[in-house]
């Protein structure tokens, strides 16, 4: 119990639900963090000072989510629109490609089949029995050959639609529901029929994964290797794909008493924002030799791993979204994996 005394005192204001860290508490393993790469003794350093150095490129308000397409094309969701970023000689700017005035904000982004899907969030009808919304807001996608925006499914039954990934052998999306309140959250599948030239939603799963894969407030996913990744609260877990399509039970690969939020993959492993304390989590896929960078980061939401051509090696791109740290946050920011003592990964995303 002194872990959860630790946990009210890091959360005084709830905002991870003590019901949902005694669950996962119950099924915890410790991880012990290993510090064994050449980058050691920069990664030491940069503790002792106290601050994660990074680089602001361009100023996005409410930054949630980044994503490169197959293509190279990387987009951003932000409180008013869908971005792309661009790159010439003056340096980055973002361009609006998409835009809706029903929405407070827009998160999430997974392409299928040359669309790009993101959450348009609306959060109103708010449920007293289960603090759900009746409409939570619209799964939308933008197409990446003409540009055409659509609705494809009005998003109800959710607390906080946000991270999307493509499950791309069951032509899905599978949308997390980041439930803070009474951790009923989980992720939903969304089947499309693209046969008509556009996506038609055929199929859909309310909390495919959820508390019965010991799932409970998904926030970032994503698909890799025939098995799905999430963060759920303090947690980062990975739930294999069995041999007929279904969830089994989630495994945990690292834990925190924090708010994990997006994450991307990396070499051998992920990296994962932790959006309370200002930080970069390296998590390996068998949970070992885990990497903690200091804090510096403002809110820190998604991450994009690998960036590719106009950006060195080692370098990685953070979306910053309020600024509960520093006050700043609101902006794309680029730092060096060295303050992880992580090295640079030559291998394709």
């Amino acid at each position: 119990m002194s872990d959860f005394r630790a946990h009210l005192r890091a959360d005084p204001r709830g905002l991870i639900p003590a019901s949902l860290y005694l669950a996962n508490h119950n099924l915890a393993n410790h991880k012990k963090n290993a510090f064994m790469s050449r980058g050691f003794l920069l990664a030491f350093v940069l503790l002792l000072s106290g601050c994660l150095p990074k680089e602001p490129l361009v100023q996005i308000p409410s930054a949630e989510n980044i994503r490169q397409l197959s293509d190279g094309r990387i987009f951003i969701t932000g409180k008013d629109a869908l971005y792309q970023l661009q790159q010439d000689e003056q340096g980055f700017r973002t361009v609006p490609v998409a835009r809706d005035t029903r929405c407070s904000y827009f998160a999430g982004l997974a392409e299928l089949n040359q669309w790009l899907f993101f959450v348009c969030a609306q959060s109103s009808g708010l449920r007293l029995g289960d603090l759900k919304f009746d409409q939570a807001g619209v799964l939308k996608a933008y197409s990446l050959e003409d540009g055409r925006l659509i609705d494809v499914m009005a998003l109800s039954g959710f607390q906080f639609p946000n991270g999307l990934d493509a499950l791309p052998e069951q032509n899905a999306i599978l949308i997390a529901d980041e439930d803070f309140f009474v951790a009923q959250g989980g992720v939903s599948k969304a089947v499309f029929d693209f046969s008509a030239g556009e996506p038609v939603l055929s199929d859909y799963v309310q909390h495919w994964i959820g508390p019965q894969q010991q799932v409970y407030a998904a926030n970032g996913v994503r698909v890799w290797e025939g098995d799905i990744y999430l963060t759920d609260i303090g947690f980062f877990k990975r739930v294999p794909l069995q041999v007929d399509g279904t969830p089994g039970a989630a495994q945990i690969l690292y834990r925190n008493l924090t708010v994990l939020d997006d994450f991307d993959r990396y070499c051998d492993g992920f990296l994962i924002t932790d959006f309370v304390k200002g930080r970069l989590v390296y998590v390996p896929v068998d949970g070992s030799a885990v990497r903690v960078s200091p804090p510096g980061l403002s809110s820190p939401s998604a991450i994009l791993a690998q960036p590719g051509s106009g950006f060195q090696a080692g370098s990685v791109l953070v979306t910053e979204s309020r600024g509960v740290q520093a006050g700043q946050g609101n902006q794309l920011v680029m730092v060096d994996l060295a303050a992880l003592g992580v090295e640079t990964c030559s291998e394709a995303p």
